[in-house]
């Protein structure tokens, strides 16, 4: 796969050329989360009792890992040989996994309802941190094995790290944004934000811009917000793709902060300007349900969605040539 800093420009042709490269179909299982490595050139899919493997260096697909006994829900790639993950039987445990030998090597307690989400610190991925609807947030280090930090949430909470991994946000009952110093989260939140609402969308998931300065807000409705990061002011609000049975969308931010994507259930992932919230294109999936989960990679001009299948979305043989 190309580099995108380096060999293809952040233009609206770039992301109209866009077409499914790759398409796996691997598992009857419903596809859960992603996660990619640090350097990008790895993928891991969560599939109820399976972790499927795919190698991007070169697109092809590795042996799957099997969890049949405790299951696998929420993942998050830590170093180029481990994840974590959260399991379907209890939802509540993080098991720390080395990919390549399929092997735990440590389990991480403390949460005692489902874990909603699990996020790696940028800068120092063998920390990371998970949320759960037990209403807090626990701070694991992989290599230490130790729980070094814990946060109680009035509410449930999504969550993300900054690109620097200097500070984390949460987000609350879809209306409040906390900020947190990840050297001093035990003073409580820097920053407060409660969003004006305009509507009763549930939010599904959050994630920073790669410049830092914006929070992506995916919801179950039909819009996405772009959230200042230092005012909580909703600078633009994406509308158009559709989600009527309001499932679960997670939306991505391109790397550059220019462009966001969504999947919809008229079977196409939309891609939307970030500076004028205007519509640059569509990219038709190849199959009837919206593509609930869409991640742009943060090292490779890559998108990968999933939906019935998992599909790899990259430029064109043509745009390639011309660029």
């Amino acid at each position: 796969m190309l580099a995108e800093e380096t060999l293809i420009p952040l233009e609206p042709n770039a992301f109209r050329a866009l077409t499914a490269s790759k398409k796996f179909n691997e598992t009857s299982n419903k596809l859960l989360d992603l996660a990619y490595s640090e350097d990008g050139n790895g993928l891991l899919v969560s599939a109820e009792d399976v972790i499927l493997v795919y190698d991007l260096h070169d697109g092809s697909k590795s042996k799957p890992v099997e969890c049949k006994k405790y299951g696998v829900d929420r993942l998050e790639y830590l170093t180029s040989e481990t994840c974590v993950h959260s399991d379907t039987k209890t939802g509540t445990e993080v098991r720390l996994l080395n990919i390549t030998k399929k092997s735990y090597i440590k389990y991480f307690f403390g949460h005692t309802e489902k874990i909603i989400a699990i996020r790696s610190n940028p800068k120092s991925r063998e920390r990371f941190i998970s949320s759960s609807f037990d209403r807090s947030i626990r701070m694991f280090d992989s290599r230490t094995f130790e729980n070094y930090g814990f946060i109680h949430t009035a509410h449930p909470a999504l969550i993300a790290f900054d690109p620097e991994g200097l500070l984390f946000a949460t987000a609350t009952r879809s209306e409040t944004i906390r900020l947190f110093d990840v050297r001093s989260f035990d003073l409580g939140p820097f920053q407060v934000f409660r969003l004006q609402k305009t509507d009763n969308d549930e939010w599904t998931n959050i994630e920073f811009s790669s410049c830092g300065k914006f929070i992506l807000v995916s919801t179950k409705g039909e819009v996405i917000k772009w959230v200042d990061a230092f005012t909580g002011v909703v600078v633009h609000e994406f509308r158009g793709h559709k989600n009527p049975n309001r499932i679960d969308l997670r939306a991505t931010v391109s790397s550059g902060s220019g462009y966001v994507m969504v999947g919809s259930a008229d079977r196409n992932i939309y891609v939307y300007s970030t500076e004028n919230a205007s519509l640059v294109c569509k990219l038709p999936t190849p199959y009837v349900e919206p593509s609930h989960v869409v991640s742009f990679n943060p090292k490779q001009f890559l998108l990968t969605s999933l939906g019935r299948d998992v599909i790899l979305w990259a430029p064109n043989e043509e745009y390639n040539n011309e660029h």
